[in-house]
């Protein structure tokens, strides 16, 4: 905030305290109300816990929000996996009705032979009968009390048996080999349909079930979401409502502060007054303090903020401005520390909360100094900048005034903070 226009503020809270207070001292003490209760401020702690419960929340969410992806990627995945198993499922089981088929024809053919080769058998067994039964070449005779004719129709009957036999078990031979082709190829491809088939219901199934599994995990991880951001809405509410009535003390204590400061002013202007030498702010009770530094940023963080900060020398002063052409002051601060990954309120009655205090002795560049109308109350801060050693500072100073660098420590320095981590 400007110092102009914190000037006019203080004069406005002034005149409405100094009403306040002439209204009161007219009115009868009867009938004056009660003043209402107010809720303790939240502590500097709890301010900063919830503001750590919120990023708690969105980095969980933010977790959520990546697993899901990834479990969504890896559904759809397992799914492809699954269509293309049942394809290929498809594909044997075809082939198997194709070689279930074949064997029944196949087993036609093999019927067939198998009566060829037993007809061929009755035929050869026949032949050798008749062969016997002749006697063969062997046992013929060629002087015959019947003369030629009997020799020649003997002669004939031996031919005719010899050459029925050699045709018989050609054919015999012949069914033999018909019957051991059939057989072993109907076996072979009914064999490899069926492995197949079942080679492919088994991709299947476990596709199947490894998509089931990911749309599982898909679910759950959605629920988590959901609840997750359930937290995450319940933590922001919270949050909002600590800073409600960290603003609200803010604004009794400043109300106070104006009401005693018109009160000293009426007393000094009553004819009792004898002391007419102006009053002076006490030495602040934090420029020697430093408080617990567990969660602050660390001094490579602080140093990248203090570079971004210093890339914004130049640019205009503008009241409520946070970049990123023009600034005020706590918003040059939060957009410096935003480009960091810290983040800040845009009020500087917030950030002086929004870390731990640092002893002057202490400081380091990127931590962050206020000034107060008051040294000893905090409510009177009006100004920040963000040290970068050697007694400088680098701040948005008021309406008509560049970003720019300058003293740190100028009259009205109050104390300086570490910024928590976000």
């Amino acid at each position: 905030m400007s110092l102009p226009l914190q000037r006019r503020l203080t004069r406005a809270a002034l005149a409405t305290a100094a009403a306040a207070a002439l209204t009161a001292a007219t009115t009868p003490a009867a009938a004056a109300p009660a003043l209402p209760r107010h809720r303790p401020a939240p502590s500097a702690h709890q301010l900063a816990a919830s503001r750590a419960a919120v990023a708690h929340r969105l980095a969980q969410l933010r977790s959520a929000e990546r697993r899901l992806g990834v479990a969504r990627s890896q559904l759809a995945h397992a799914r492809l996996v699954a269509e293309i198993a049942s394809e290929k499922y498809d594909a044997a089981h075809t082939r198997l009705v194709a070689a279930e088929q074949r064997l029944s024809t196949d087993r036609a053919t093999l019927s067939a032979a198998i009566r060829a080769v037993e007809r061929a058998r009755r035929v050869t067994a026949r032949f050798a009968v008749a062969a016997y039964e002749t006697g063969g070449l062997q046992g013929l005779e060629i002087v015959s009390d019947n003369g030629p004719a009997q020799v020649i129709d003997r002669i004939g009957a031996q031919q005719a048996v010899a050459v029925g036999r050699d045709e018989a078990l050609a054919k015999f031979r012949a069914a033999q080999i018909v019957e051991t082709t059939v057989t072993r190829q109907a076996q072979q491809a009914q064999t490899a349909a069926a492995q197949a088939t079942a080679a492919a219901a088994k991709a299947f199934n476990s596709a199947r079930r490894a998509a089931n599994a990911a749309e599982g995990e898909v679910g759950r991880v959605r629920a988590q979401r959901v609840e997750v951001s359930r937290l995450l809405t319940r933590a922001q509410a919270h949050a909002r409502t600590l800073r409600r009535e960290h603003l609200a003390a803010l604004a009794r204590a400043a109300a106070a502060e104006a009401a005693r400061a018109e009160a000293a002013r009426l007393a000094a202007a009553t004819p009792t007054t004898v002391s007419t030498a102006p009053t002076t702010s006490s030495p602040s009770p934090y420029t020697h303090t430093t408080g617990n530094l567990g969660g602050t940023v660390d001094a490579a963080t602080e140093q990248r903020a203090v570079q971004a900060a210093m890339s914004q020398i130049g640019k205009p002063y503008q009241w409520a401005a946070a970049g990123p052409n023009t600034y005020d002051c706590s918003g040059l601060t939060m957009w410096a520390y935003d480009q960091v990954g810290v983040h800040l309120l845009h009020y500087t009655g917030d950030q002086w909360v929004e870390g731990a205090h640092i002893a002057q002795s202490q400081l380091r560049p990127g931590d962050l100094v206020f000034f107060a109308y008051n040294t000893s109350d905090p409510s009177t801060i009006h100004h920040v900048g963000m040290y970068i050693g050697n007694g400088q500072m680098v701040d948005a100073p008021y309406t008509g005034a560049d970003v720019r660098t300058e003293s740190a420590f100028e009259a009205g320095y109050i104390g300086a903070v570490r910024p928590y981590r976000t």
